[in-house]
């Protein structure tokens, strides 16, 4: 009897989690293509782009490493001409280049800075 109650009651804490998910995807899609005043609808060019960001410096290392262009097409999903395009990419940006995250993700909190000292611990 236990157990039935148990299953029950997990079944029912899915299932809403279930609904919750569902409900919150569906709130979020526009329909009949408007976008909600104040978000901008991403364009080809921009997808593009960020797409690039990403693979770029893989496609960097795979050359680097003496991968040939077929070898990267195949193991990146990208076209050859866009070979080319990440090596001026990766040649246009600065050192330690990281690129920022897509629009609509939580951006990850900085850790406290210690000015390069540790806590003193007390005992």
């Amino acid at each position: 009897m236990k157990e039935d109650a148990m299953k029950r009651k997990i079944g029912l804490v899915l299932a809403s989690g279930l609904a919750l998910l569902v409900a919150g995807c569906a709130s979020q899609s526009s329909s009949g293509g408007s976008a909600a005043p104040g978000s901008a609808a991403p364009t080809e060019s921009t997808a593009r782009n960020f797409n690039l960001s990403v693979k770029c410096p893989g496609v960097h290392y795979l050359k680097k490493k003496g991968w040939s262009d077929q070898q990267i097409m195949q193991q990146e999903s990208i076209e050859e001409q866009d070979i080319p395009a990440c090596e001026q990419w990766v040649q246009a940006q600065p050192k330690g280049y990281v690129p920022p995250p897509p629009a609509g993700t939580p951006v990850a909190a900085k850790a406290p800075s210690t000015g390069g000292a540790p806590a003193p611990t007390q005992q």
